[in-house]
């Protein structure tokens, strides 16, 4: 089973040694993951779900589940509003409640 970890770390634009030194392994073993040569734990595959905002699902391949529930740009959303600083998302947060159809 190949993740899409190579994908999502290519969008996100985060070296292997950041994330492997977040999950708390080499990264040589970091890249094992990618290619598909070591298979990680579930205790790491939840991290790393974790760490990119992505389900369990959607990390080891099953693009349905993530397609079917948010659309790319509420997942763009949710990345970004999950990187921004907390004043940034206190405003976020108010414009769209603010806004929302009733």
């Amino acid at each position: 089973m190949v993740m899409r970890l190579k994908e999502l770390r290519n969008n996100s634009g985060i070296s292997q040694e950041k994330i492997a030194e977040y999950i708390g392994c080499s990264g040589a073993v970091y890249s094992r993951y990618e290619t598909g040569a070591r298979q990680p734990s579930i205790d790491i595959m939840i991290k790393l779900a974790n760490f990119f905002g992505v389900s369990l699902d959607y990390l080891v391949g099953n693009r349905e589940f993530e397609e079917t529930t948010l659309s790319e740009r509420e997942i763009e959303v949710l990345r970004a509003f999950r990187e921004a600083d907390p004043r940034a998302k206190a405003d976020a947060y108010n414009l769209l409640v603010s806004h929302r159809l009733k």
